[in-house]
């Protein structure tokens, strides 16, 4: 009963996209980790985001980083290829560079995560310099189904775009023979939203951990 209500309860915000005349996109993520030494790891993962309610292609990603962990904090490297579709079906690829910084602290059976990114990307023969800042609260009460909440901060060092901010309630759930799956629902806009436009996202990832 109670996962229940867990479940009734991250479900509920997806009725709300259902009052409003704005973008709902669909983002799938499939991800490989591998585990080098007891602090070290590499991952890869392929995404695919589905945009205009849901009717065309945005996106197709690529994904290679590194992570290095330590007592109370981890560092990681990234590189992202991705190939971006317009409503015409244009395409174009994009390259990304970034690094993460990440703080954890567990209190109780809470989990919280604070994590710093730097990223360069280029399209096109543009570069966009981001700085993201994202806080996340995980619960840990259920064996296998672990809920969170995060709210993330994109801040433009190229004054190219606007800063946005992300809100995501999601569900993990710990699978057998080392899969794990996530759903996911966020909303995206911008901080100076004028014509009070929304992106509502839903989101999937299955992962495996290779031996």
């Amino acid at each position: 009963m109670k996962i229940l209500k867990l479940i009734l309860l991250f479900l509920f915000p997806l009725s709300l996209f259902a009052n409003h005349e704005n973008d709902l996109q669909l983002w799938s993520k499939y991800k490989l980790e591998k585990r080098l030494s007891k602090k070290e790891n590499l991952f890869f993962f392929y995404g695919n985001r589905i945009r205009e309610n849901i009717s065309i292609t945005s996106k197709n990603l690529y994904d290679f980083s590194y992570q290095r962990s330590f007592k109370k904090f981890n560092i990681k490297i990234g590189y992202r290829n991705t190939l971006n579709f317009s409503k015409t079906n244009q395409s174009s690829t994009s390259e990304r560079l970034y690094f993460d910084s990440t703080i954890r602290r567990k209190l109780n059976k809470f989990n919280f995560s604070n994590r710093i990114r730097y990223q360069t990307q280029k399209e096109m023969g543009e570069v966009e310099e981001t700085l993201r800042f994202k806080f996340s609260v995980s619960h840990s009460k259920f064996k296998r189904i672990k809920p969170e909440i995060s709210y993330e901060i994109f801040k433009d060092l190229s004054h190219k775009s606007q800063d946005k901010y992300r809100l995501t309630t999601s569900l993990n759930f710990d699978l057998k023979k080392r899969f794990e799956y996530e759903i996911y629902y966020r909303l995206q806009s911008a901080f100076n939203n004028l014509d009070n436009s929304f992106l509502y996202i839903v989101g999937s990832s299955i992962s495996y951990r290779i031996k």
